[in-house]
């Protein structure tokens, strides 16, 4: 069994109405550091959108990379998992990323291949249980810009009933290479997928969310991600919410980044992945 916190939609740097928002980002990445080593998480998965601009500040960045460092010495054996959204500059998140994995911090910035293939080991990253052994596995995946999906002329004539979309069959076949990729490394251990995009049925918040999907498409059915993944953490609304079977879900914004977002709340997810289904906090 482990614990998982998922999270996402930080967006360090934020400005409302002219307002910096250090002072809350501050008080809430102390309410993580506190909780990842009171609830003994295994594992921390962001799940984009970890900057509210492509071209961060330096002290927006020197803020992140000190959380990373503090989440470390809260929890030395976690493993983080971070992927780029739509807000972030996929290589300048990935570029620390030697120095970031002395302290068990993995980032994806785009979709990796080699020779044309899926190049597993920046995508699949293990989770270690309290004994060292490997127990789970992310699948960390980010916002599928145009140029991680796969060619257009490369999906076939086969569609699902009601998919008119290339857009839609691009990313389900994306999902679909991931996860045929990974699916000989893991050994019967549960599977967690990662996604930034709108899923069809999320509730947005009025005027807070890009519509972000290539090609003007707005949403994907929440049946494009694997099957066998026993929780798909998301991000990219702010708002928390399950879809499709319930396993499919938005985590949600760390604070309100708007005011159509002040009358929900707003948190952190905590999975447990065990045998059975995921239990979800």
């Amino acid at each position: 069994m482990i614990r998982v916190l998922h999270t996402g939609d930080w967006h360090i740097g934020q400005t409302l109405r002219g307002f910096s928002r250090e002072r809350e980002h501050d008080a809430v990445f102390g309410c993580l550091e506190r909780l990842v080593a009171e609830r003994e998480v295994d594992a921390l998965v962001v799940a984009g959108d970890v900057f509210d601009s492509q071209n961060p500040s330096g002290e927006s960045q020197a803020r992140f990379y000190a959380l990373m460092a503090r989440l470390h010495a809260a929890r030395p054996a976690m493993t983080i998992v971070i992927t780029a959204g739509n807000h972030d500059a996929a290589g300048r998140l990935e570029a620390p990323r030697p120095l970031l994995e002395a302290i068990g911090v993995h980032v994806v910035g785009n979709v990796r291949r080699r020779d044309g293939a899926i190049d597993l080991e920046r995508h699949l990253v293990p989770v270690r249980a309290g004994n060292g052994e490997v127990a789970a596995q992310v699948l960390a995946v980010s916002y599928p810009t145009a140029a991680c999906l796969p060619p257009l002329s490369s999906l076939g004539s086969e569609r699902r009933i009601g998919e008119t979309s290339p857009i839609v069959r691009a990313v389900r076949d994306l999902y679909g290479q991931l996860f045929e990729a990974a699916r000989p490394r893991l050994a019967g251990l549960p599977l967690l997928v990662t996604g930034h995009l709108h899923v069809a049925g999320g509730l947005e918040s009025e005027g807070a969310e890009r519509r972000i999907l290539v090609g003007g498409e707005h949403a994907v059915p929440a049946d494009v991600f694997p099957e066998e993944a026993r929780y798909v953490a998301l991000g990219h609304l702010h708002r928390a919410q399950a879809l499709g079977n319930g396993q499919v879900r938005y985590c949600g914004s760390l604070i309100p980044l708007s005011a159509a977002e002040q009358p929900y709340r707003h948190g952190v997810t905590l999975v447990t992945l065990g045998a059975g289904a995921a239990e979800i906090e």
